[in-house]
């Protein structure tokens, strides 16, 4: 079980054209056919059924297993999903713990899965080239929140946007997207997801103009192998029993490269690595960049700060913040450790307060931020410097490689850093990959963000608990159940954590006490991820985790009965999360 477990050989068909692929005492990995579904979902009538449930690739599964074991009490698990409409890799539980096991793995979105997809119309192929590199096929990434509608399909929707009227408010979802092969008005694409939402890529192939052939439901205009194009060609996963990472291969249909005018290889395995779709800096949707414009921001929805330049400037810039002064600065500045003359790249550098710092240390300091109002407020801050005078530049961070390509290639930042910002952008591979070919061999990269754990939005919240001691005291617990105690331990502040894996995203207002008088809600957007997702993405870009800090609140309660304990619990319970990463290597392509 070692290493990767590739298959590209004949699979016996165990029912309705299933096809097997690997089997252990622990897990079943099928190959599907187009045209049947995975399981009928709870609550439909197809659920109801018992004809319609074991007209199904898990029927079909449990029946082969029961079958094949002839014992009681055996069972398989589904753990994830296909379409009716799609084929390719789908892995069953077959044990307690494979279940349990596999169903974390893809809840975390650690499993790999990988696609190939047929769209209708043809990409751009003049992608540039990052300076020192050979010209990549055309990629990008699409982004957006998708929610079901009223008839069932699934759509990317503006949350903020009361008209709209959907179950539910809308799921972030994040698609990688590559070009293999075009021809004949079609593109053979190959498919990563960062997120695993209803429909989704036949969603955001449909809404970047490019509907896959054959999917009449979202769009499709052509069907001439009369089924939809596409199939889950790639499934990886770390193995229950042994902990080793295990991979499935499973080539498209030939007919798939028949509509692209090509060939099919004789052996595609080896064909479609890990980490290749979406490694190269994003190019949005299939239009052809413009060289000599501004870098543009990424597709789907805007997390610019625009927006609140004007309130976050006055925060930082007029009124300030304490913890940005006592905490986060201080601390940034620690573990950069910056040396005059030393070039440093600020990502999403607002005000650019954290530049002019650097600049009065004598460091070449370049600050970059989407919003053109914050930069024309950085640009006005500095000019009384009359020397290192920062650079600001109005970007995308998620499309530093076309930065680059417009400085004329420059690529030798000894460090970058990024200060409360990264946990404000998604998708967030991009960033690093474009950092990291910002930065000569061995630069570092330091960034805050709010600490994943313990104050993700709208999943950890603070509580007061009663502790034991008190609880037997009697009639005169009871009399002060509801009134604050003093600091001798008879209550305590938690932090309650209600969420944690999951990625998820979440509005925050930025002016919460001007909102609660009546005036408008400024809001912006955050995305929360677990620290795991942060460092796979750190390794899959060519970064190795240095240092790893947690930042608590300096700030102090007002005297009173429960200040004590509230301090205390501040003290305990970090706010940030630092994190220092050294560029080792190069994203692969």
């Amino acid at each position: 079980m070692d290493g990767d477990v590739l298959s590209d050989s004949p699979t016996p068909d165990i029912g309705l054209g299933v096809r097997l692929v690997y089997e252990d005492d622990d897990v079943v990995v099928v190959d599907k056919p187009t045209g049947i579904v995975t399981a009928p979902m709870p609550g439909t009538p197809e659920h109801d059924n018992p004809e319609m449930r074991e007209h199904s690739v898990f029927g079909v599964v449990k029946h082969y297993i029961k079958d094949k074991r002839r014992k009681r009490g055996t069972r398989v698990w589904i753990i994830h999903r296909l379409d009716k409409e799609a084929s390719g890799l789908l892995v069953f539980a077959a044990s307690d713990r494979a279940f349990e096991q596999l169903k974390e793995e893809f809840r975390t979105k650690r499993a790999h899965r990988l696609y190939m997809a047929v769209a209708e119309g043809e990409f751009s192929h003049d992608a540039p080239a990052l300076p020192g590199r050979t010209p990549q096929p055309p990629s990008g990434i699409i982004r957006s929140f998708l929610a079901e509608g009223p008839d069932g399909l699934m759509r990317s929707i503006n949350p903020d946007d009361p008209r709209m009227r959907f179950e539910g408010p809308g799921q972030n979802a994040v698609t990688h997207w590559r070009v293999v092969a075009s021809g004949a008005g079609r593109t053979l694409l190959q498919l990563r997801l960062d997120t695993g939402r209803k429909n989704q890529i036949r969603v955001h192939m449909r809404e970047a103009g490019h509907a896959l052939v054959g999917d009449r439901r979202y769009g499709g205009k052509s069907n001439p192998i009369s089924r939809l194009c596409l199939h889950a060609t790639e499934l990886g996963f770390s193995h229950p029993a042994t902990g080793s990472d295990v991979r499935f291969f499973s080539p498209p249909p030939q007919a798939f490269y028949g509509l692209v005018n090509q060939q099919p290889p004789q052996n595609s395995l080896g064909e479609t690595r890990p980490g290749i779709v979406g490694t190269p800096p994003a190019v949005p949707g299939a239009a052809k960049p413009k060289k000599a414009e501004k870098p543009g921001r990424e597709s789907g929805p805007d997390t610019s700060w625009d927006h609140v330049a004007e309130w976050y400037d006055q925060l930082i810039g007029t009124r300030k913040s304490d913890h940005h002064e006592n905490v986060i600065l201080p601390g940034v500045l620690r573990l950069l450790q910056p040396q005059e003359g030393m070039r440093i790249l600020d990502l999403a550098c607002g005000q650019g307060d954290f530049c002019r710092r650097l600049a009065e240390l004598g460091v070449a300091a370049t600050g970059i931020d989407s919003s053109e109002k914050l930069i024309e407020s950085a640009r006005a801050s500095v000019q009384d410097l009359t020397q290192n005078q920062p650079e600001f530049v109005v970007g995308d961070a998620r499309k530093l490689g076309e930065i680059a390509e417009m400085e004329g290639g420059n690529s030798a930042f000894a460090a970058a850093t990024s200060v409360m910002a990264l946990m404000n952008i998604e998708p967030l591979e991009p960033v690093l990959t474009g950092v990291n070919a910002m930065l000569r061999e061995g630069g570092k990269l330091v960034f805050v963000i709010l600490h994943p754990a313990f104050r993700a939005p709208g999943q950890t919240s603070w509580g007061w608990e009663e502790d034991k001691a008190s609880r037997h005291q009697g009639s005169e617990a009871s009399r002060y159940r509801d009134q604050d105690r003093g600091p001798r331990g008879k209550i305590k502040q938690y932090r309650r954590v209600d969420g944690y894996l999951s990625p998820g995203q979440s509005p925050i207002v930025m002016n919460p006490g001007a909102a609660a008088h009546g005036a408008p809600e400024i809001t912006t957007w955050t995305f929360h991820r677990p620290l795991q997702t942060y460092a796979k993405v750190l390794h899959e870009t060519g970064f190795a985790i240095e240092l790893i800090e947690e930042w608590p609140s300096a700030r102090s309660s007002s005297p009173g009965p429960r200040a004590a304990e509230e301090n205390r619990a501040r003290r305990e319970i970090p706010l940030f999360m630092a994190i220092r990463a050294v560029k080792v290597g190069s994203p692969p392509r």
